[in-house]
């Protein structure tokens, strides 16, 4: 026997057996790179998001309003998003992926972040500025793969300021609508489980929700009071009504609005102009009061007092100081997320609890 040709023979099977064991038989990009062959291949699965928003001038300013229809597909897993949305901000935080947030407006020292999002005054986290920004240089310097925005931002003039800025960027509109604003916020965390494979948190988070929006609808309904929402600013005092920026509390929370306004007459995001004579007239059982000028950073905080005078001591809900003091930050600033929205239910019910 040729015993050099036989040896030869079987270290080449030998090598040819160690190579199929290596890789399954069969040789692929994943198996030849390396972790940053892993990174690409997730990189490239995407999910559908359906983006609609109307897009207009600044606010106060004239000019054109389009609608913004369109289909759009976002990298799974990103870990390069830009929040300008702070209740979307808190939804990531409740479903424990807000590791994927590289920025977001957190006003001078902080001053935009509600409770629910104070972990985000970490410098882990870019300040993006203010809730209507007017600087885009942070945002080109982070060029992120997401840009996530809300009513503030959705001006045509922001828009593109923003395109400019991340130009590779696709900007998806993620606010919850006022008229149907608990089923938007729970919608937005099943999109994001789905986006970052965490379906079954989010999941659990709907149903506790869900559970606590049945559970606070239930305590307003039986207290059976009429309520008239008060935002302070200042000296002045606004409205919001059925059909405005918090139409939850009557379409979802089961509030009866003390007050009434013309059909003609549309209640917008700071709510109509009041008097305390209007307070008197609709004699409200229950007063729910938010200082607008304690969440604007240039505004004066104003004590939930200044709804209580001569005129309006006869008011049902002054006498028996049935006033629930809302957070501004949750309400103004912060609303629309999982987190935010759970703090404004849970500030509902403690504040109905306390009710004569």
């Amino acid at each position: 026997m040729d015993f050099k040709k036989f040896y030869l023979m079987l270290a080449m099977a030998v090598m040819l057996v160690l190579s199929a064991c290596g890789n399954g038989g069969e040789t692929t990009e994943k198996d030849a790179g390396s972790d940053d062959a892993d990174a690409k291949e997730g990189s490239d699965e995407t999910i559908t998001y359906e983006n609609n928003y109307e897009s207009g001038p600044p606010r106060g300013e004239e000019g054109e309003t389009t609608e913004v229809n369109e289909t759009v597909e976002l990298p799974k897993n990103s870990d390069k998003v830009a929040i300008y949305d702070l209740g979307v901000a808190s939804t990531f935080k409740a479903l424990g992926i807000e590791e994927n947030i590289i920025g977001l407006p957190k006003g001078d020292n902080n001053a935009s972040l509600s409770e629910v999002n104070k972990d985000f005054e970490s410098d882990e986290y870019a300040n993006l500025g203010g809730l209507k920004p007017d600087e885009f240089e942070t945002l080109a310097e982070l060029q992120p793969e997401v840009i996530m925005i809300h009513g503030r931002q959705s001006n045509t003039q922001t828009v593109e300021e923003m395109e400019k800025a991340a130009p590779d960027a696709e900007i998806v509109f993620v606010a919850a609508d006022s008229n149907n604003y608990f089923q938007d916020i729970m919608d937005m965390t099943e999109f994001l489980g789905e986006m970052y494979d965490v379906q079954d948190k989010a999941d659990e988070l709907v149903a506790d929700m869900q559970t606590k929006l049945d559970e606070v609808n239930q305590t307003v309904t039986e207290a059976d009071k009429d309520m008239l929402f008060i935002q302070t600013n200042g000296g002045d005092l606004s409205f919001h009504g059925v059909g405005g920026r918090y139409g939850f509390l009557y379409e979802d929370l089961g509030f009866t609005s003390a007050g009434d306004q013309e059909e003609d007459e549309v209640t917008d995001d700071h709510g109509n102009q009041v008097s305390f004579e209007f307070i008197s007239e609709t004699d409200p059982g229950v007063m729910l009061v938010m200082d607008r000028g304690a969440a604007v950073s240039d505004g004066e905080a104003t004590p939930v007092d200044v709804v209580k005078n001569d005129v309006t001591q006869h008011v049902d809900a002054i006498e028996n100081d049935n006033i629930i003091e809302l957070n501004p930050q949750s309400w103004y600033l912060n609303s629309g997320g999982y987190l935010s929205g759970m703090a404004q239910l849970e500030e509902i019910e403690a504040g109905m609890a306390e009710i004569e």
